[in-house]
């Protein structure tokens, strides 16, 4: 049995600054935002002016004795930033004073905006050398000046999001208002589940502290300095328990946001292949996506508990339209110009529609693995888009768009799937939807009303008949298994004109996609 194997996950939490707000808070959360792109734009002029910084070395002993050079870390430069920026008893003199610019701005709030700036140049003085050292008649444009990140991180000593202010609908951030930082209520707006994460959350840290302050105590009454490896353990988060991290004020055009990342150590016992190997009955889930529907099967071991189809036949239908919308509009207004954006309510529509329903398919594919128990799920690797001939414009569109969003729903899945320690895996497609499941030779692709795309697949050899896409997921096992029979030559030549004349199922899956 493969050793567990704890990973970190992340989802984030966006809770909406209610529009009722204050004004004088308003105000002040945008004053705020201003002090803080001051400062982030004071450290990043710094560091321009100093980049020989990045190339410092410091001496250090490695622990099986000896000293070697590395470079200086995030640390380092924080340390020099602030010695060559901020008076102090020991360093009275200065190369720029940061009080100048940004007054009385906490020490934490600093110290973000300094690790952000830092981190953007560091990039672009390696984007800056790869190109000097690229070919000039390849590299294109010089990349341009640093720009971090504009939005404000608030880390500890900035905000209070406590259960109990949140339970009244609120919560206290520390901004800039009338030349002075000062504390201010902001009312909240939470989706239904964030109260629970948040107390999960407050509880884990009480825990958290009340174990380092007893370690604290046992420590010095035993005269020790540092902590045991299994001490350190403890000060981590349970598995399984969501934590709360610092937020993130955001600026969108219809408000403003605090981003709560929440992170929880998850157990994965093992790699996939490793665990398929020792666990003969592993439950593993197979799913082929399709443009109108999403077909998975769930297993355990080498019975078939169960076949699921979710459908989004109307979705697609929808898109198609609005696309067919778009060509018309296009084509009665000429030629598009070039460096303008037409219909683009009709693309926010249709951007909104795929992004909608790629989170409801993998929600709905995650929760019912969840719900059945599944520990690996098992999808066809997605090849890019290749347009087939004879398709008008808004068909052709319909179709890449639809391959995105089957890329887009395994992405989501991913996410999600980790967070409840399953593990998804890939599998080549070729051939999973015209094999048949039963007896594993070629069967013929066929439309029920004779037109149309082929949608069922009937086996000659062995009788057995079904939708295309349900034997796409029932083969997949097989891939899963490593026990697929690929067909022979003669096969696929025998094969070859029942396949080519059924109203365009593919004739070579090894260049086309099998799901369309």
């Amino acid at each position: 049995m493969p050793d567990p194997i704890l990973v970190g996950v992340t989802r984030t939490v966006r809770l909406r600054i209610a529009e009722g707000a204050d004004p004088v808070a308003t105000r002040a959360i945008a004053s705020t935002q201003i002090e803080w792109a001051k400062a982030i734009r004071f450290y990043t002029d710094l560091f321009l002016e100093h980049p020989d910084v990045y190339e410092e070395k410091k001496t250090v002993r490695a622990r099986k004795g000896g000293e070697h050079e590395v470079s200086w870390t995030g640390k380092d430069l924080l340390t020099w930033a602030e010695r060559v920026s901020v008076r102090t008893e020991d360093h009275p003199t200065v190369l720029h004073d940061f009080s100048e610019v940004c007054p009385q701005m906490p020490v934490t709030l600093r110290r973000a905006a300094l690790n952000a700036a830092s981190g953007a140049v560091a990039s672009h003085l390696t984007n800056h050398k790869q190109w000097e050292k690229a070919s000039p008649a390849t590299r294109g444009k010089e990349p341009g000046e640093p720009d971090p990140h504009p939005n404000l991180t608030l880390y500890g000593g900035m905000y209070h999001l406590d259960v109990e202010r949140l339970r009244k609908g609120g919560c206290r951030l520390k901004v800039f208002a009338d030349g002075r930082w000062r504390w201010t209520d902001v009312p909240l707006q939470m989706p239904p589940y964030a109260l629970d994460l948040f107390t999960q959350s407050e509880a884990e840290q009480a825990r958290i502290a009340a174990e380092r302050a007893e370690q604290n105590a046992r420590m010095i009454a035993e005269g020790r300095e540092h902590r045991s490896g299994e001490e350190r353990e403890r000060l981590r988060a349970t598995p399984g328990v969501w934590v709360a991290q610092s937020p993130t004020l955001v600026a969108k055009p219809e408000g403003l946001y605090l981003h709560v990342p929440f992170e929880k150590r998850v157990e994965i016992k093992g790699k996939a292949e490793e665990r398929r190997l020792a666990e003969p009955d592993l439950k593993v889930g197979t799913i082929d996506l399709n443009a109108d529907s999403t077909v998975a099967a769930a297993w355990e071991g080498e019975r078939c508990k169960g076949v699921e189809t979710v459908w989004h036949a109307e979705e697609n239908a929808k898109r198609e339209r609005a696309l067919r919308k778009v060509a018309r509009k296009q084509k009665a207004s000429g030629t598009p110009i070039k460096g303008e954006r037409s219909n683009q309510d009709l693309w926010g529509y249709i951007r909104n529609l795929d992004a909608s329903l790629a989170w409801q398919v993998a929600a709905r594919i995650v929760a019912w693995a969840v719900a059945l128990g599944l520990q690996v799920l098992v999808f066809e690797h997605l090849r890019p888009y290749r347009p087939e001939r004879g398709l008008s414009s808004s068909r052709r569109t319909n179709r890449k768009r639809s391959y995105w969003l089957r890329g887009q729903v395994l992405r989501h899945v991913r996410d999600l799937a980790l967070r409840e320690g399953i593990l998804v895996v890939e599998r080549n497609p070729a051939w999973t939807s015209q094999a048949c499941p039963a007896c594993h030779r070629l069967a013929e692709r066929l439309s029920p009303s004779g037109v149309g795309y082929p949608s069922r697949l009937h086996c000659g050899h062995c009788g057995w008949s079904g939708d295309a896409n349900v034997a796409a997921a029932l083969n997949l096992k097989l891939k899963w298994d490593r026990t697929f029979r690929y067909p022979t030559a003669a096969e696929r030549k025998a094969a070859e004109p029942r396949r080519a004349g059924n109203s365009g199922a593919t004739a070579d899956p090894e260049t086309v996609p099998t799901a369309v």
